[in-house]
């Protein structure tokens, strides 16, 4: 898949997630979508959802991104597609966490990599949580070098705080606001602590991520197609990077 193409298929499928709308009656917000690796892909923000009582946006490509990652390489898949009642990687116990249960169990799922959206402010264009180390120990390496042969750099906490401009092309292992789940009920701490299976969490800056906002909430704004196109050939290596992994 080229450029262009890659870029039109993930707007494509970003065109049909539903941020603010419930889903029809007797309709979960989230889908689920087969695949043939032990591998799931999660997006559990990729719609708007309730915190504490208050609606949080969506972020926005995570649900293309999870559909199309899983189209391409095989691997389960789930995500939000309409606006969820709860927050799944903040909520302890939730409908999506039930759902994933059964897809692990169903399918012997090994890892299951959880994908989010962060701003730019950050100046990083990722961050990789493994709840310092706990969530993936035999594979938080293999992750690494997943992002270093796609030519992301890896940076320490302190020194992209000193970033003035945004650095999408670096990587943060464990930053202090991404961690994968030291505190929060994340869907990285629900499978490699409930669960019993290794899963990481991979933050992705608006950059690598959005092709162009779909949202009438935000202003406009395109990624770097490069960027974007750079972040999805790693991610789809890393998946089969990790399915050759549990073999």
């Amino acid at each position: 898949m080229n450029q262009a193409e890659l870029l039109c298929r993930l707007v494509e499928i970003e065109t049909a997630i539903n941020y603010m709308s419930l889903p029809p009656s007797n309709t979960p917000p989230f889908i689920k979508l087969d695949g043939t690796l032990p591998v799931l892909i999660s997006a559990p923000h990729a719609t708007a959802h309730i915190r504490a009582g208050k609606i949080k946006g969506e972020e926005e490509y995570t649900a293309a991104f999870a559909h199309l990652l899983g189209e391409v390489t095989g691997a389960f898949v789930m995500y939000t597609q309409f606006r969820s009642p709860d927050d799944a990687n903040w909520d302890k116990s939730t409908p999506y966490k039930e759902c994933l249960r059964e897809i692990v169990a169903r399918n012997d799922i090994h890892f299951v990599l959880d994908l989010h959206g962060m701003s730019n402010r950050h100046k990083i264009g990722i961050a990789l949580g493994t709840i310092n180390g706990r969530s993936c120990p035999e594979q938080e390496s293999l992750i690494i070098n997943a992002l270093k042969n796609h030519n992301f750099h890896s940076t320490l906490e302190t020194s992209c705080r000193g970033f003035s401009t945004l650095q999408w092309d670096h990587f943060v292992i464990n930053h202090s606001r991404f961690t994968g789940g030291i505190v929060s009920h994340t869907i990285t701490r629900f499978a490699s602590e409930t669960l019993g299976i290794a899963a990481a969490q991979i933050e992705l800056c608006s950059t690598v991520r959005v092709v162009r906002h779909q949202s009438p909430s935000f202003p406009p704004f395109k990624g770097n197609a490069a960027g974007i196109e750079r972040t999805f050939n790693a991610l789809s290596d890393l998946i089969y990077a990790l399915a050759e992994n549990i073999k």
